[in-house]
Order: C-alpha cells, then sequence, then structure tokens
C-alpha cells in the first residue's frame, strides 16, 4: 500500500495523530476513517467540497447521495430543519450510535451534500477516533464504507480494499471495530418513522 497509514488508538485518540488526519480532510482530500460500524471513506463538507469526491473512489452510483457524521446529538436541529419530535427522541435513545435519520436539511448543508428532494442522513456515531475527527474538524464529515459499491465493506484494517486505500490520500487504522454492521437508516420525512434500511438498531 503506497498511500500513509496512520495508527491512532481508538480508546484514547492522540489529539496530534487527530490533527493530522484533519489537516489532510482540510486540503480536500478523501480518508479512510474508522467508525463504530465499518471503516468509512470520509471527507469534510465545506462549500467548497463535492460528494463526487467520495462516489469515484467507491465508484457510487450518482444517484446515491453520501450521509453525513456529525459531532453530537445537538448538530441535528442545526444541520437539520422541520424536524418532527420522533426524530429528537430517537435521537437522543440512539447517538452515538448506528443509527441514521434522514432529515430535511437546514440551510448549514451544501446543496451538493443533499438529496433532490432536500433532506440528508445524518449520524453521530459511537467511535472515538470518528468524533474525535468530528470535533477537531467543526464540521460534518461526509462518509461512506470503505469499499467499491456493491463490495463488502471492511470491519479490520486487513479488511480494506487495496484499490480504495490507493484512492484516497491517507488511512487511519483503528484497529478492529466492534460493530461490523452498517447503520439502520430512517426516513423522518413524514409523520411516522420509516425504515429505509434495517440494521443494528430495532426502530
Amino acid at each position: 500500500m503506497n498511500t500513509p497509514v496512520l495508527a491512532i488508538d481508538p480508546t484514547t485518540p492522540e489529539p496530534k495523530l487527530i490533527g493530522q488526519a484533519v489537516h489532510m480532510l482540510a486540503q480536500g482530500e478523501a480518508v479512510v476513517v474508522p467508525t463504530d460500524t465499518v471503516y468509512g471513506i470520509a471527507q469534510l463538507v465545506t462549500p467548497e467540497a463535492s460528494p463526487e469526491l467520495l462516489k469515484r473512489v467507491k465508484e457510487r452510483p450518482e444517484e446515491k447521495n453520501i450521509p453525513l457524521l456529525i459531532a453530537s446529538v445537538k448538530d441535528l436541529e442545526r444541520y437539520g430543519s422541520e424536524l418532527p419530535s420522533y426524530a429528537f427522541e430517537m435521537a437522543a435513545k440512539h447517538w452515538p450510535g448506528a443509527l441514521t435519520l434522514v432529515v430535511r436539511a437546514s440551510e448549514e448543508i451544501p446543496k451538493s451534500f443533499t438529496a433532490e428532494d432536500g433532506s440528508v442522513a445524518l449520524r453521530v456515531p459511537a467511535h472515538a477516533i470518528a468524533l474525535a475527527l468530528l470535533e477537531a474538524a467543526k464540521t460534518p464529515l461526509a462518509c461512506s464504507s470503505a469499499n467499491l459499491s456493491g463490495k463488502a465493506p471492511a470491519r479490520t484494517f486487513d479488511e480494506l480494499d487495496p484499490l480504495v486505500a490507493l484512492r484516497v490520500a491517507l488511512v487511519v487504522d483503528g484497529g478492529s471495530l466492534t460493530g461490523g454492521i452498517a447503520s439502520t437508516v430512517v426516513s423522518c420525512l413524514g409523520e411516522k418513522p420509516v425504515v429505509l434500511r434495517p440494521g443494528p438498531i430495532v426502530i
């Protein structure tokens, strides 16, 4: 693997190493990062950025949108709008955790990172490295599983597809992940929650 690898302690991430990873992200690069579910390919969500970067790395279909990782439950109200009460209840109960909520996007989310209907998928990960990156970056991370589209996601550093690794600027090695299953995805766009993708959390 020619791509630089940065090993970070998943229990107590070193601020200096987190800073190095955030610096790479701030350059507009894609970085492989560990989360509580599977390894993901991440990029900063900024007005100048485009999710096309991650879609090219993954060979992901154009019409599929990239979910965003956020730092805390309070960020739901910052990055979402017109939120139903049940969205707050699910976030309070399951975040940080393997639950992704599809909500109306606030004006703080660049249009390029929202779906055609103006929605965005948000999640607070239960992983120290991912949370440290989010807190240091002070912006959401667009993050999709670190695999080619249609292939199995990586639960360990060794399972990472070499082709994916070659297409990013940095790989953060956080060891083996305890989750291993992609998050449950729930739409909060209607009067009642609708499960779009079953996962570890049952709604």
